[in-house]
């Protein structure tokens, strides 16, 4: 059921039995009173039921707990710990007055990313953008647009895409560490079925040989030379300890059909070892170094090695992102656990549509992407689109002279947009965490990843907001006389309040 409030909370009602009345200039208090919450509010109330269950949580309440714990980059328990103890933060995701209880438990994150997808995301930043223009559009006069450059004007019909990876944190895979895992895993589940195997007849417990597997593990890991035939040799015994388990573990089934049942939890377990098994022992027969869907982690059977060829990260295991700039927003167009290549016809398409979708008075001019982007097939479908690519042109350098500076105006127009979105990405992975996603679930990693992208895009919607702010006041204190000078205060009020 949705809870809505009836007022909108002014920092003057907010009280801190310590502090007195909050600093208006501090930083929290400025981003809260810029966001249109009661815009992103419908974005997660139309993921609620209007008249079943029991009452949700405030939409301030729960989008700001998240801008808080992407924006700090810390866990969703240390988010909530800083809600407690901070009162701009309460502040800023709507609590009325200062409070030492905590505004949710933290596992409420989850079940918030589990609804709210990778498109709400989106649409929450596409809100936050068009927010923007009216801002701007409104408080300006003619005088002030016509300050701004031309090149401000061409890049609203222009989009820069690239395409990323996210990465989970997981342990570095190798196929002995996975085998390993796999073998204890499956030794826990015959540890859960014996107890229920034995109340219903069977007198003896299967050998699973854990220990001598597990030294033979450790004796592995710890030899200092170790050549390729060293690690097939050790992969298979603990393949052959795993497949072991595993029989056993069918047969303890079979046996007690209506009588044994399995939680959901280990269910997935169970039917994730089967897959290693089949897979490891394919690629140890054959000698392949790869296999179709190849699993890296037990509990996270989603993440896939993406192959990247960077100097540092040859191979990443996360999500594949397909992202799109615009006015120094970015977009997630496509998200996927397996490897795709991101100059595919349909990707191009998806990224043209998607921009159409939140754009829809305004049709894309230019295209702008690396050379990947540039084959000949991405090119037809933005021709058939009318998009211009801006790149490098296939065929031989022309000759001409309006040609030569064409295509001079055509790569600085293209280094312009391309360093955009390369500082994007280095934003979201080294400042908001990008680089290390700890959800587990595959749906709540790109949730997790979605929010990322709005947390940066709220950043450049509140510097946005704060430079319509700046020339304003600048405009106003050239343009103003004296004796109207005293009425800025009030512009720039009423500026704030929309």
């Amino acid at each position: 059921m949705i809870k809505t409030s009836s007022s909108q909370l002014s920092i003057e009602g907010f009280l801190d039995p310590e502090i007195g009345r909050l600093n208006p200039e501090n930083r929290w208090v400025k981003l809260a009173n810029s966001i249109p919450w009661a815009e992103l509010g419908l974005v997660y109330e139309s993921k609620m039921s209007t008249g079943k269950g029991s009452p949700c949580k405030p939409a301030r309440l729960v989008i700001g707990a998240l801008i808080v714990k992407h924006k700090l980059n810390v866990s969703d328990a240390e988010a909530i710990e800083q809600i407690k103890e901070n009162p701009y933060l309460q502040y800023f995701v709507g609590l009325g007055s200062f409070t030492t209880e905590k505004a949710f438990d933290p596992s409420l994150f989850t079940t918030v990313r589990k609804r709210l997808g990778y498109g709400d995301f989106n649409r929450m930043s596409s809100l936050l953008q068009h927010e923007g223009i009216r801002i701007a559009e409104g408080d300006r006069d003619e005088g002030s647009k016509d300050g701004h450059s031309g090149d401000a004007e061409d890049d609203k019909r222009v989009v820069s895409c690239d395409a990323t990876v996210a990465p989970q944190e997981i342990p570095y895979p190798t196929d002995l560490g996975l085998l390993a895992t796999a073998r204890v895993q499956s030794e826990k589940i015959i540890d859960l079925l014996w107890p229920v195997a034995r109340d219903s007849g069977l007198s003896k417990k299967p050998r699973t040989y854990r220990d001598k597997a597990h030294r033979e593990y450790v004796g592995a890991t710890r030899k200092k030379r170790k050549g390729a035939e060293f690690w097939r040799v050790c992969a298979r015994r603990q393949l052959n300890y795993l497949e072991r388990n595993l029989r056993h573990i069918d047969s303890l089934i079979e046996a007690n059909k209506g009588v044994i049942r399995l939680k959901s939890r280990f269910l997935k377990i169970l039917m994730v070892l089967h897959e290693i098994a089949r897979q490891q022992s394919l690629m140890l027969e054959t000698g392949a170094n790869r296999v179709d869907g190849r699993i890296v982690n037990v509990f996270q059977p989603h993440v896939r090695p993406i192959v990247r060829g960077k100097n540092g990260s040859d191979t990443e295991f996360g999500a594949k992102l397909s992202v799109s700039l615009h006015e120094g927003y970015s977009y997630l167009d496509k998200a996927q656990w397996d490897a795709y290549y991101e100059g595919d016809a349909e990707v191009i398409r998806g990224h043209i549509d998607s921009f159409g979708e939140r754009n829809p008075e305004m049709k894309l001019g230019k295209f702008v992407g690396d050379k990947i982007y540039g084959n000949r097939n991405a090119r037809q479908t933005m021709s058939g689109a009318g998009v211009e690519f801006v790149g490098s042109p296939l065929g031989r350098p022309p000759s001409s002279p309006e040609k030569i500076r064409e295509r001079k105006e055509n790569r600085a127009l293209h280094q312009r947009h391309r360093s955009r979105a390369e500082g994007k990405f280095g934003e979201v992975k080294r400042g908001l965490g990008l680089d290390k996603i700890q959800a587990r679930r595959a749906d709540t990693s790109l949730s997790w990843i979605a929010c990322i992208f709005f947390v940066a895009n709220l950043k450049r919607f509140q510097s946005e907001i704060f430079f319509d702010l700046v020339f304003l006041s600048w405009k106003y204190g050239i343009w103003l006389q004296d004796g109207e000078k005293k009425q800025e205060k009030t512009v720039w009020q009423n500026i704030l309040a929309g």
